[in-house]
């Protein structure tokens, strides 16, 4: 899927004419099923990586009707460069949030209004002071909206009005160390050999058991950073670390719903690492650091597993002394199905989608299969409303491919496939 050369777009067979105005669209959203909301890449020279896919126009809608897995295009809404990750308000279902990803210049976050047709229309936006900015948690007050910036490693707080709307920033920080960035002024061809020579925060998880702290992963410092929110002058305080096993990468962290356990997929490695979860006040005026080794620690490994077959295993680590890194397969997204049964992982590199059975007992992880993703470099995937679907986004091959997921075992079954340019973000509303 691209830019036809009559200036339409082609859409699953379809050309839709691309106006001057934000929006093109081809219909009104049916009652029932899934919204999906999909970024592409705009403009992949100013990105931390190189996807090999064509190139998009911003944020692409779909339905998906939840009896077939079929996806029908309803239009698509120019933003750029570079449209990420995108999240609904918890409370106003028709107000969204979407990140810009650029190392050369600040992201953007825009917050957006969902309209009948599935398009979005810009209400704001507010620069984040980080760039390639990844990922975005609303506090449960739904007072805060705090991004996170990969490129540069920083966090920042915005205040949220009782509409949605963002305010300006009331706090940006950067990880210790991360200034080399800003001293430096290193290309992307750097960070592709040496993914850890400096600090790249990469997501912001709320632990859903009291939702009283947030942790944020950082692939560069092999650490976890907790935090919570002075909710009186709001600003984020550090109030813990927790250091896992260097050279793993941590990329994105999933909580289990039921079970005290968290899941860190580890980019570098190819390798997913299940952790206890000991939640303690954490009330001092000292940050604890904790190592993820010991048993006491707020969190506490407990395994860790391959999301790659054996014959691949390994393929992705830090291979010598001075922190050069190659890999033949790097792993991306990490979900845990609505019903905490199962979880999934992509690998880009191998191109497929790494299912684990979840032992509600003690969080424990079991390979069911590895199962091919459909196309090249799974960047994305996520659920439907009902947990029977899965949209997976191979940014490489430019196809949104539809599994459906067998209830009691997880496995996976592709029943549909349409054409997306470079999707690397992909979020279900549901209709």
């Amino acid at each position: 899927m691209g830019a036809g050369g009559d200036g339409g777009l082609i859409i699953n067979n379809s050309i839709i004419v691309a106006q001057e105005a934000a929006q093109v669209s081809v219909g009104e959203v049916p009652e029932d099923g899934t919204v999906f909301l999909v970024s592409t890449y705009t403009d992949t020279s100013v990105l931390a990586h190189a996807p090999k896919g064509e190139v998009g126009e911003g944020i692409y809608s779909l339905h998906l009707d939840s009896k077939t897995g079929q996806l029908t295009p309803l239009g698509m809404t120019f933003l750029g460069p570079n449209p990420a990750f995108v999240i609904r308000h918890p409370t106003i279902p028709n107000i969204l949030y979407a990140t810009t990803e650029c190392i050369k210049s600040d992201g953007e976050i825009y917050t957006l209004e969902m309209q009948h047709d599935g398009n979005l229309k810009t209400i704001s936006q507010q620069s984040t002071k980080g760039k390639s900015t990844c990922y975005v948690n609303i506090h449960p007050s739904e007072d805060y909206l705090v991004s996170v910036s990969y490129w540069d490693a920083k966090l920042s707080t915005f205040p949220l009005s009782k509409e949605g709307v963002l305010g300006d920033p009331s706090q940006v920080f950067m990880q210790p160390k991360a200034e080399y960035v800003e001293l430096n002024q290193p290309t992307r061809e750097e960070h592709w050999t040496y993914r850890q020579r400096w600090p790249h925060s990469h997501c912001a998880v709320t632990e859903p058991y009291t939702g009283e702290y947030m942790f944020v992963t950082d692939l560069g410092l092999d650490k976890i950073f907790v935090y919570q929110m002075d909710q009186a002058n709001g600003v984020l305080v550090c109030k813990a670390e927790v250091l896992l096993e260097k050279g793993k990468g941590p990329r994105h962290l999933v909580f289990h719903p039921t079970v005290m356990a968290a899941y860190v997929v580890n980019e570098l490695e190819s390798t997913v690492s299940v952790f206890r979860y000991n939640p303690r006040p954490l009330s001092g005026n000292e940050i604890p650091e904790d190592d993820s080794a010991e048993p006491t620690a707020l969190l506490s490994h407990v395994h860790t597993i391959s999301c790659l077959p054996l014959d691949w295993a390994g393929t992705g680590a830090v291979i010598d002394g001075t922190g050069m890194w190659k890999a033949a397969s790097h792993a991306s997204e990490i979900r845990m199905h609505p019903k905490g049964r199962h979880l999934y992982v992509g690998n880009r590199g191998h191109d497929s989608v790494a299912v684990f059975e979840t032992n509600l007992e003690d969080g424990t992880l079991s390979v069911v299969e590895i199962h091919p993703s459909g196309g090249r470099c799974p960047r994305n995937f996520n659920f439907d409303r009902t947990g029977r679907f899965m949209v997976v986004g191979n940014q490489d091959t430019n196809t949104l491919n539809v599994f459906e997921l067998d209830d009691t075992t997880g496995i996976m079954k592709e029943v549909h496939t349409v054409a997306m340019p470079s999707p690397n973000f992909i979020y279900p509303v549901p209709v």
